[in-house]
C-alpha cells in the first residue's frame, strides 16, 4: 500500500490527548522515547496501531503514546475507545478467581482436581508411543489446582472436543469433562507446555465452587467492581464497530494485510452459541485492563477495596512451576521482575511490584512481530519511568 497515506500511517501518527479517559490529569504527556522505539515497527508494516501507557500504582499516568492507526483502510487513528481482543490476557482472570476462592477457604491450589469434577478420575497418562502404539498408565500424583494454573498438568494445549468444535462451541463443563480423554502427555509436574485446556478447567471448577455460571462470578467479583465495563465475553455489535483492526505486513511487505479474530466464533454477541473461553476470549479496552493493572500494582486492593489477599498476591508473583523452573506463575508471566499477562495479537499488562510501574501495550498484529515490539516497549517503559 505505498501511498501518500500508508507514508502518512508508517511515519507514525502522534496523537496526545489531554483530557485522558484512563485517569482526570490535565495533561499527559508522549513519551520521545517510546516513540523512538516503535517508530521502525509502523515504518516496515509490521505494526499499524499502538497505545502505549506508562503509570504508576497510584494512578498517575506519566506517559501516553498513541502510535499508528485502528483502521488503516478507513485512515482512523488508534484511541483509547477501542476495544481490543486480549486473548491470552483471559488468564490472569482465570488465576485470580481461583485464588479468590482460596482466600475464602473454600479451595486450596494443592487440591486435586477430581476433588471438584470427580469424573476426570479416569486421567491416563502416556507412557510409551509411537506410530504402532501406544501405552498409558495411572497418574504417580494427582493433577491439582496448581497444576493446571501453572502448565504442568500434562493436559494438551486445547481438549480434542476443542479441536473439533472450536474454542468456544461448547459450554465450559462440557469443555472441562471432555479432557479427560486427553491422555495426559506426561506424568502432572514434570513437564511445563502452555496451552488453554487447563485453564478452562480451572474456571470450571469457580464454577462448581461458588455455584454461579463462570462469566458471572468474573462480572460480580472483578468487572463490575473495578468499573471495567467493557470487559466481556460478548461484545456487542458497537463494540465491534469499535473493535482495532488486526494487521500485519503483506506478503511484499509493502503495505498491511488485515486479518482476523479467527480463533473465536462469529459473530462475538452471540450469547446462545457462544461460551466463555477462559485462556483466551475476552475482549477489553485500555481503560479497563488499566484498572485491573492498578489493582495489582497495589497487592490486591484498589479504592479501599481488597480484592486478593497479599497472601494470594504473593502466590501470583511467584513462581509455580515445581521443578521446570519457567516464568510462569498461575495465569501470569514472570519476566523481568514483572507479572502480568499479554495476549496473541500482542496486548500486554506488565506490573512491576518493586517500582509501582503500570505498563499496557495494546495492539492487534497478526504478523508476529507483537512480541519484538512488546519486549522493546516494556525495556523503554522500564527507563523512562520516573525512579
Amino acid at each position: 500500500m505505498k501511498s501518500n497515506f500508508a507514508h502518512c500511517a508508517l511515519s507514525l501518527v502522534l496523537i496526545a490527548f489531554t483530557a485522558s479517559p484512563l485517569i482526570a490529569q490535565t495533561e499527559v504527556p508522549s513519551s520521545p522515547e517510546v516513540t523512538a522505539a516503535m517508530k521502525p515497527y509502523l515504518d516496515q508494516y509490521k505494526l499499524a496501531g499502538v497505545i502505549g501507557i506508562i503509570a504508576d500504582k497510584n494512578g498517575k499516568v506519566h506517559y501516553k503514546n498513541l502510535l499508528g492507526y485502528s483502521d488503516v483502510e478507513a485512515k482512523k487513528p488508534i484511541s483509547e475507545d477501542n476495544v481490543f481482543w486480549i486473548a491470552s490476557m483471559t488468564k490472569m482472570f482465570t488465576g485470580a478467581s481461583i485464588m479468590m476462592l482460596v482466600d475464602e477457604g473454600k479451595i486450596s491450589l494443592d487440591d486435586p482436581v477430581v476433588k471438584f469434577l470427580p469424573q476426570l478420575k479416569k486421567w491416563m497418562v502416556v507412557d510409551e508411543k509411537d506410530d504402532s502404539h501406544l501405552l498409558l498408565k495411572a497418574p504417580v500424583r494427582p493433577v491439582t489446582i496448581r497444576h493446571i494454573l501453572s502448565h504442568t498438568s500434562g493436559l494438551t494445549g486445547s481438549s480434542e472436543l476443542q479441536q473439533a468444535t472450536g474454542s468456544d462451541s461448547t459450554p465450559l463443563k462440557t469443555r472441562a469433562l471432555s479432557s479427560v480423554t486427553g491422555p495426559l502427555q506426561w506424568q502432572p509436574g514434570d513437564k511445563y507446555a502452555y496451552g488453554n485446556q487447563g485453564m478452562n478447567i480451572a474456571a470450571r471448577i469457580v464454577e462448581v465452587v461458588s455455584g454461579m455460571p463462570y462469566e458471572e462470578f468474573l462480572q460480580k467479583r472483578f468487572f463490575d467492581p473495578l468499573g471495567m465495563t467493557e470487559t466481556t465475553f460478548w461484545p456487542s455489535e458497537a463494540q465491534v464497530a469499535r473493535l482495532a483492526g488486526a494487521y500485519g505486513p503483506n506478503r511484499g511487505k509493502t503495505g498491511y494485510a488485515r486479518g482476523t479474530v479467527g480463533y473465536l466464533t462469529k459473530p462475538f454477541s452471540d450469547r446462545v452459541h457462544r461460551f466463555p473461553e477462559a485462556g483466551g476470549g475476552l475482549f477489553s479496552t485500555t481503560h479497563d485492563i488499566f484498572r485491573y493493572g492498578l489493582m495489582l500494582a497495589n497487592d490486591g486492593e484498589l479504592d479501599g477495596k481488597r480484592y486478593l489477599s497479599h497472601a494470594a498476591m504473593d502466590e501470583l508473583r511467584k513462581e509455580q512451576t515445581g521443578k521446570t523452573k519457567v516464568n510462569y506463575s498461575l495465569g501470569y508471566h514472570l519476566r523481568n521482575g514483572m507479572f502480568g499477562h499479554d495476549g496473541a495479537y500482542g496486548t500486554d499488562l506488565s506490573v512491576n511490584p518493586k517500582t509501582g510501574m503500570v505498563a499496557i501495550f495494546m495492539v492487534q498484529c497478526t504478523g508476529g512481530d507483537q512480541w519484538a515490539a512488546r519486549d522493546l516497549f516494556l525495556k523503554t517503559a522500564t527507563q523512562v519511568f520516573p525512579k
